[in-house]
């Protein structure tokens, strides 16, 4: 049944380009199985094309990713978060059916009747502008002739939830609503527990889709939540007015502003330290001058007007940015937060008003005040933690980092383990697979290249078999990132001249050199081979370059294995992770395959001129294209009328091989049976000293001949008795009477003869 459930694009656009024509409009799709590997998409008015699509690919059967939409879209900056909204244009409600007594029906017919029957809803609340089902409940907006100040919203939308019996639990201004017309999958849980997915459907609109309808907050009268529960707003100390700062004129004396601190107004004009303090970084400077400046009474409108003038030096950091009055309000903004957090807004105090230490709320919240965010990168299994130039750094020296700087700043007393144990949750929480959102950021033209890249942009031959290897890599390619350690045990190579290139076109391959490997060392313990497989989506194989036989084998057994098992850094167990990467082969020879036996694995393509240019100008289309013949379930697998030219291409790489020489010198064209014992004598090889690996060899030529191993009756080495022994046959079972049997000629050397009953033997 959930199968046959589709997505509405149209629906889904026209309700979001009514509700606010001139966008922007803010989607993030997330996964409904495993991790949520959130991915976001802002687009314009007029880009309802790629909305749609963007939609309908993600929200399909197929891949079941679930989308949403941030109503206050217009007033981000950066990434989403509660710091990085400045104003709200929209209140809203989300309201589960799990929260209300009764039936499912009962739920459902309780949360309507609040929402849309006037004499339900509660007095007060006017009528929402929209309302939609969710799949689990129902979802409604408010939008506002003016926008106001996120702290204000966020009051407003707690006391909406609390009037309308809700969980008050979801509020802030930066939070996603799920997009009608399209279909809520479900995670792992909600699917164990027995729920069937669901479409999102519009129930009301207001005017009829025409125009939507707005208010005021004063529309708003229903009773508001308690003084100082979140803000000043509700107990008058806060007027309802929108959301501004406009910078003030500097007086051409600066002492007219500042207070009288020639240590600060130093830093001010010359961009430089304070005395007996040094910050790690200009941003941290501009925010500690910040700091400074608003805890001593300077109008936010005459800080704004230091950070952004050209003449005084701490502006110097401001003025590098993109947006230097958006990033200077950031910071008048997180100024502004952290002397609250000093004045006690902490989310759990104690009796005696203090930030109670171990409460994870209060961790988050200061995190949140430094702009610390932290995320879990599915594609290297690790946790990445960004904000205060901490990029790369170990999390145990980041929690005692940010457990000094809480206590210094803040007052704010917690322990690096509090500090760590949530920088570990958050990045559980907003996990991401930058390799994946690469390739759903990618629109393909419609133009076919993927079949002819092997030959437009490497110069191969323009052959079924060089079309079909390019095809299925780069498939391959795409299949394994979107479903870790599915079968595919082969690997391209590219033969050619040093010089050619070869190296530099795996490299724009992987789009960004932290995805390629060329430092593959087969040779290395499996660990190290492991952890450099999971940092890499292309992996280049240098090895092929005079390989032995022990190579060979080891990198045969290497490219069939679909995961790797190693225990990481610090870890407690050992792990599987299956591979998300392709393995590509470069060598400068023209033979470099050692034996007959599992050569498939090997697509050996000759280069010609490599269009490094060309390739990295069509490299996203050609990943594009990839992605849609995935999507389209084509195969990895080379197609069946291939494999023979595959062979033939495979045996051309074969290295000379003495066995194969002999043996075809001596068996071409023949038919019987003989021993093992005597082909050993022929080749030279002793019993006592043959290796598994040598009597591979020779059951894999004599095989490739035509000749099956198995027992038959056969003479021992003298020619005297007849006994079950192990050999090879070949023909028909008449051809299959005469057998042939080892000689040793005057010179020494041995050779074969066919046995004749009346003891004549005719060498040859």
């Amino acid at each position: 049944m959930s199968d046959k459930l589709t997505s509405d694009p149209d629906a889904a656009w026209k309700f979001i380009h009514w509700l606010n024509p001139d966008g922007p409009y803010h989607l993030e799709r997330m996964a409904s199985e495993g991790n949520a590997a959130p991915t976001t998409k802002t687009y314009g008015p007029d880009d309802a094309g790629h909305f749609k699509k963007f939609v309908t690919s993600n929200n399909s059967a197929d891949r079941k990713r679930n989308i949403y939409f941030l109503p206050n879209a217009e007033f981000l900056t950066g990434k989403r978060r509660k710091v990085n909204i400045s104003a709200a244009r929209f209140l809203y409600v989300d309201l589960d059916c799990k929260d209300y007594p009764g039936t499912e029906d009962e739920q459902s017919n309780k949360i309507l009747s609040l929402l849309a029957q006037p004499h339900e809803r509660p007095k007060g609340i006017p009528e929402p502008t929209a309302i939609w089902s969710t799949g689990g409940g129902y979802q409604a907006l408010w939008r506002l002739a003016n926008p106001i100040e996120p702290a204000l919203a966020e009051e407003l939308n707690f006391s909406l939830l609390v009037a309308l019996q809700g969980d008050p639990v979801t509020h802030d201004s930066s939070r996603l609503l799920r997009l009608p017309g399209t279909v809520n999958w479900l995670n792992d849980k909600k699917r164990e527990a027995g729920r069937e997915p669901a479409l999102s459907l519009m129930l009301l609109a207001s005017n009829d889709f025409q125009h939507p309808t707005s208010y005021t907050p004063a529309d708003f009268t229903m009773k508001l939540r308690k003084p100082g529960s979140v803000s000043a707003a509700s107990s008058g100390q806060k007027s309802l007015t929108e959301i501004t700062l406009d910078p003030l004129p500097l007086p051409q004396d600066l002492s007219e502003i500042l207070p009288s601190d020639p240590k600060w107004v130093e830093v001010i004009v010359t961009g430089e330290d304070p005395p007996n303090k040094s910050y790690r970084s200009r941003s941290e400077l501009v925010l500690a001058t910040t700091i400074w400046m608003l805890a001593n009474g300077v109008d936010a409108g005459y800080v704004l007007s230091v950070l952004v003038e050209p003449d005084l030096a701490i502006s110097a950091h401001v003025l590098e940015q993109s947006n230097s009055f958006t990033y200077a309000k950031r910071q008048i903004a997180r100024a502004q937060a952290m002397l609250e957090a000093r004045k006690g807004n902490w989310p759990v105090v104690d009796k005696n008003g203090f930030p109670v230490g171990g409460s994870q709320e209060n961790v988050r919240f200061a995190l949140d005040i430094y702009d610390v965010n932290a995320r879990h990168n599915t594609f290297t299994h690790q946790d990445e933690i960004s904000g205060q130039d901490f990029d790369n750094r170990d999390i145990n020296d980041i929690a005692e980092i940010l457990c000094s700087m809480f206590n210094r700043e803040l007052v704010f007393g917690t322990n690096p383990s509090a500090i760590r144990r949530e920088l570990m949750a958050l990045a559980h929480e907003r996990s991401y697979n930058p390799v994946i959102d690469y390739l759903d950021g990618l629109d393909w033209d419609g133009v076919e290249r993927l079949d002819t890249w092997l030959i437009d942009y490497v110069g191969a031959e323009d052959t079924e078999l060089m079309r079909a290897f390019g095809a299925l890599l780069l498939i391959a390619g795409v299949r394994r990132v979107q479903k870790p350690g599915v079968k595919f045990d082969t690997m391209l190579v590219l033969e050619g001249a040093q010089g050619a290139g070869k190296s530099r076109l795996a490299a724009k391959l992987a789009v960004r050199l932290e995805w390629f490997c060329d430092s593959l060392d087969l040779h290395s313990d499996d660990k190290t081979k492991a952890e450099i497989l999971q940092r890499a989506w292309i992996v280049e194989c240098q090895e092929l370059d005079g390989m032995n036989k022990a190579t060979s084998q080891k990198l045969k057994k290497f490219l069939s294995s679909p995961s790797d098992t190693y225990r990481k850094a610090y870890g407690r167990d050992a792990s599987e992770y299956p591979r998300h990467c392709i393995i590509l082969g470069t060598t400068n020879e023209d033979t470099y395959l050692r034996d007959l036996s599992g050569n498939r694995r090997f697509w050996p393509v000759r280069v010609g001129k490599i269009d490094l240019d060309g390739f990295a100008a069509a490299i996203d289309q050609l990943w594009a294209e990839a992605v849609v013949r995935e999507a389209d379930g084509e195969s990895i697998t080379l197609p069946q009328h291939l494999w023979a030219d595959a062979a033939n291409a495979q045996t051309a790489r074969m290295m000379e091989d003495p066995f194969s020489d002999i043996l075809e010198a001596t068996f071409a064209d023949k038919t019987g049976r003989i021993s093992m014992e005597a082909i050993k004598s022929i080749l030279g090889v002793q019993t006592s000293r043959m290796t598994p690996y040598e009597s591979h060899r020779i059951k894999s030529i004599m095989e490739d001949r035509g000749w099956i191993y198995k027992s038959y009756r056969l003479f021992d080495l003298a020619g005297v008795e007849r006994a079950p022994r192990k050999g090879f046959a070949c023909g028909t079972d008449e051809e299959r009477k005469a057998e042939y049997i080892r000689i040793q000629m005057p010179n020494g050397e041995y050779r074969v003869v066919l046995f004749d009953d009346e003891e004549t033997k005719y060498p040859f």
